[in-house]
């Protein structure tokens, strides 16, 4: 990476062992190449492939190579970490306006980076050097005291130890080296006990490949991340086998291909992991990627065909749109604000998920208990399909009063459940306000997946209740936040003839589909 840059000046800690600068996405020979987390605050990890395969620490020539090998790499001890703040003053686009500016500023100093910007259909990798204090802050309160109005906090780790335990189990010979580490293998890496979908709280774990160029970094737990660095089309291709599966019809892989697309460079360009040292991870909080694992002919012949096609927004400047979706919407979407708050998104606003303009207000307490119970005409009606698609649409999930009791109490200290209050709906009659009353306390929702939560997880929180004697029962519809695309709907969609941008167009009011280019 050193290639890139002119000069560095090094910022002398007072810690034992301080973070590395590693940087994240980086477009190589007009391609983007993202680090995609694929296995979370670690403490061990297993991995094997029957290639060639080289560990390195970042920026050192030294390196261990192995052939046809299974590794287990695991922390030596426990890592203690100090975080600290530093405070940027200024970025520059020229090494020598950043040169002319410490001249002027010994108490500063610079440091390189890479930033992935988007303007008119391109993407570009650009160069800047940001200026900092040298000074290091033990508080944030401190760093914003000096911060200026056009400056910038960032967060560091300092770690005690960094020395990690490299074991060749098949010849029983044990390596020590210093994170951050770099594995490259001339073929696919296995790596054994991954999350399936949910790092936050995983219940199942999986083995899965990986192209042959990985990471391990420290993080602010003091634990391993390991990382993938993948270019964008073949991440795109991990996530499709996840989020619509193998045997959806082509046109709905595609337009799910898009959106993803879509999402992936939404989040990297407005960093949501800045602070992680990765673009994306490999969870439901940005989208399920498993890398070659399930890819199949399909799947890739649906990343080729729309490669590097986006969902843009004509009224935002052209800017790529967060293509967020959900399993099934239950009839009509819901507005992005409704779900996670902010300003309202004029592309991801509520639509009736049919052919006419159809129109209901679903915010009304009888109407949606009628919606629900009734036959609808829409595209994410599975009444009559067969397989997993089937029961996303209609759903129900039975209490007895004694259990539900219990599971609350186990949340909150309720005592005995009184009542379940409904106090509001939004357009497509999702529950995103909820009082439930109980003899010593209430509990009171606001928020469409914590109420989700508190009841067990249910499928979505478009339904209605019904309590009689010690029976408590949920009807719903749906599957999901239900904001963006109605997957369920688009893969009816697909096979009643309509093409990809038609599905794409349907969900994200107000869109075009266009071809991003990408140059360094």
């Amino acid at each position: 990476m050193n290639k890139y840059f002119i000069f560095f000046f090094i910022l002398t800690l007072l810690f034992s062992c301080s973070i590395q600068s590693i940087f994240a996405a980086e477009i190589i020979d007009s391609k983007l190449f993202i680090d995609v987390e694929i296995l979370p605050n670690a403490n061990q990890i297993h991995l094997a492939t029957d290639g060639n395969l080289s560990i390195s620490e970042i920026d050192s020539p030294f390196q261990l190579e192995f052939a046809n090998t299974e590794l287990s790499i695991q922390l030596t001890e426990k890592i203690e970490i100090s975080p600290y703040w530093r405070v940027g003053i200024k970025k520059f686009s020229k090494v020598s306006d950043a040169e002319k500016f410490l001249n002027n500023f010994s108490e500063c100093f610079a440091e390189p980076s890479l930033e992935i910007s988007y303007k008119n259909k391109e993407l570009k990798q650009v160069s800047n050097y940001s200026v900092y204090f040298k000074e290091i802050f033990d508080s944030f309160e401190s760093a914003k005291a000096v911060c200026e109005v056009d400056g910038w906090i960032e967060e560091k780790y300092s770690f005690s130890n960094s020395e990690i335990l490299i074991y060749d189990v098949r010849n029983d010979k044990e390596y020590f080296l210093n994170a951050p580490l770099t594995i490259i293998s001339n073929n696919p890496i296995t790596v054994f006990q991954i999350p399936k979908t949910n790092f936050w709280n995983p219940k199942q774990f999986v083995t899965r490949s990986y192209d042959g160029n990985l990471k391990i970094q420290l993080n602010q737990l003091g634990k391993m991340n390991l990382i993938s660095k993948v270019e964008l089309e073949n991440y795109i291709a991990g996530v499709l086998p996840n989020e619509i599966g193998n045997d959806a019809p082509i046109e709905t892989m595609k337009a799910q291909a898009i959106a993803a697309r879509s999402e992936a460079l939404y989040k990297i360009i407005h960093k949501h992991h800045k602070d992680d040292n990765f673009d994306l991870c490999a969870s439901i909080h940005c989208q399920v990627y498993s890398g070659l694992t399930g890819v199949t002919e399909k799947v890739k012949r649906a990343v080729e065909e729309t490669e590097y096609l986006v969902g843009l927004y004509p009224d935002y400047n052209g800017k790529i749109i967060n293509a967020v979706y959900s399993t099934n919407c239950g009839g009509i979407t819901e507005n992005s604000s409704n779900i996670w708050g902010g300003k309202s998104v004029p592309y991801l606003t509520s639509i009736y998920d049919g052919k006419s303009g159809y129109k209901i207000d679903l915010t009304n307490e009888n109407k949606t208990k009628q919606w629900i119970k009734n036959y609808q005409n829409v595209f994410c009606n599975t009444e009559n399909e067969k397989g997993w698609i089937k029961n996303t649409y209609k759903w129900q999930k039975e209490f007895s009063k004694k259990d539900l009791e219990e599971h609350l109490n186990s949340i909150s200290e309720l005592g005995k459940l009184k009542d379940i209050k409904i106090l509001k709906r939004g357009n497509s009659g999702r529950v995103l306000e909820i009082k439930i009353l109980g003899s010593k306390n209430d509990i009171h929702l606001n928020n469409e997946l914590q109420i989700r939560q508190t009841f067990g997880g249910l499928r979505s929180s478009l339904f209605f209740i019904e309590i009689k004697k010690n029976k408590i029962t949920f009807s719903g519809k749906g599957s999901g936040h239900g904001v963006g695309m109605c997957q369920v709907g688009a893969i009816r969609m697909a096979k009643e003839g309509y093409s990809a941008k038609e599905i794409l167009k349907h969900y994200y009011t107000g869109t075009e589909i266009a071809k991003i280019n990408i140059s360094n």
